[in-house]
C-alpha cells in the first residue's frame, strides 16, 4: 500500500512539472508609452520697413498640428493581439498671439503578438505676409519628450527636428531620447527629456510669388517595437521540483532495500 502511495506521489509530481514546462513559455504583456509635448513662443516680430517697424498687420500667424499619415511618417505592423492607440486629431489656432503648443500621445501593448511602428507629429507655425514689408521672426520653440517601456523587449524611442520652409539654415537641429528593455534583465525603463530650443530668428519677405509664406516646422518621431518574450519559472521552483522528485525516490530505494 506505501508503495502504491510513493508511485501516485511521483506520478502526481510528474503531471505538476508538466504543468509548470507548459507555464515556462507563458508569455508576459509587454507595453510601450510615449509622450511629446511642443511649445512655440513668439518672443519678437519686427517690420524691417524703418518707415513703421511696429506694424505687423499684414502678417498673420497660425498654429496647427497633424498627425502624419503618409509612407515616410507612418507605419504599423502587428500580429496577434498587438495594438496601437494613437487618437491625435488636427488641431489649429488661427491666429496665434505669442504662444502655441499641443501634445502627442502614442501607446502600445502586447501579449501574445508584436508592434512595430512609426508615428509622427507635425507641428507648425505659419506666417503668412499678405503686404509689402518683410519682417523678422524670433521664435523659441520648447519640448517635454518621455518615453517608458514595461516587458521583454521593447524598444521606445522619440526624435525632434525642426526647420523652416524657405531658410535651408535652418534645419537639422535635432534631440532624441529612448527607452529600452532589450538586455533581458531590465523589466521596465522610462526616459524624460526638457529642452529648449532658443532664438530661432528668419525672414519673411514681402508678398510676391515667391514670398510671403513660410512656416517654422517641428516634427516628432516615434518609434516602437514591442515583442514579448517566454518567461520562465524562477530557478527555485524548479530546484525544489528536483529535490523533491529526488527525496521521494530516495524513499522508495529505501523501502524496497528495507522490505
Amino acid at each position: 500500500m506505501f508503495m502504491k502511495i510513493k508511485n501516485l506521489h511521483l506520478i502526481g509530481v510528474t503531471v505538476l512539472c508538466s504543468s509548470l514546462w507548459g507555464t515556462q513559455i507563458a508569455q508576459a504583456a509587454v507595453t510601450f508609452d510615449s509622450s511629446a509635448t511642443l511649445t512655440y513662443t513668439i518672443n519678437s516680430i519686427t517690420n524691417l520697413n524703418p518707415a513703421h517697424p511696429n506694424d505687423l498687420s499684414a502678417l498673420g500667424v497660425s498654429g496647427y498640428f497633424d498627425q502624419g499619415t503618409d509612407a515616410t511618417n507612418y507605419y504599423l505592423a502587428t500580429t496577434g493581439d498587438g495594438a496601437v492607440v494613437a487618437n491625435n486629431p488636427s488641431y489649429s489656432v488661427d491666429p496665434v498671439s505669442s504662444v502655441f503648443g499641443h501634445t502627442f500621445n502614442v501607446s502600445g501593448s502586447a501579449t501574445a503578438g508584436s508592434v512595430d511602428s512609426l508615428h509622427t507629429g507635425l507641428f507648425g507655425l505659419l506666417f503668412d505676409n499678405s503686404g509689402t514689408d518683410s519682417y523678422s521672426i524670433d521664435v523659441s520653440l520648447g519640448y517635454e519628450l518621455s518615453a517608458a517601456v514595461a516587458g521583454l523587449f521593447a524598444t521606445n524611442s522619440i526624435a525632434l527636428d525642426y526647420f523652416t520652409l524657405t531658410d535651408s539654415s535652418i534645419f537639422g537641429s535635432t534631440d532624441a531620447l529612448g527607452a529600452y528593455t532589450i538586455d533581458g534583465v531590465s523589466l521596465s525603463d522610462s526616459q524624460t527629456l526638457n529642452g529648449l530650443f532658443e532664438h530661432i530668428i528668419f525672414n519673411i519677405g514681402a508678398f510676391d510669388s515667391t514670398n510671403g509664406l513660410d512656416i517654422l516646422s517641428a516634427n516628432i518621431a516615434i518609434t516602437s517595437t514591442i515583442e514579448p518574450a517566454a518567461v520562465p519559472l524562477p530557478s527555485v521552483v524548479w530546484l525544489f521540483l528536483s529535490g523533491l522528485l529526488g527525496v521521494l525516490g530516495f524513499s522508495k530505494h529505501k523501502k524496497s532495500k528495507d522490505a
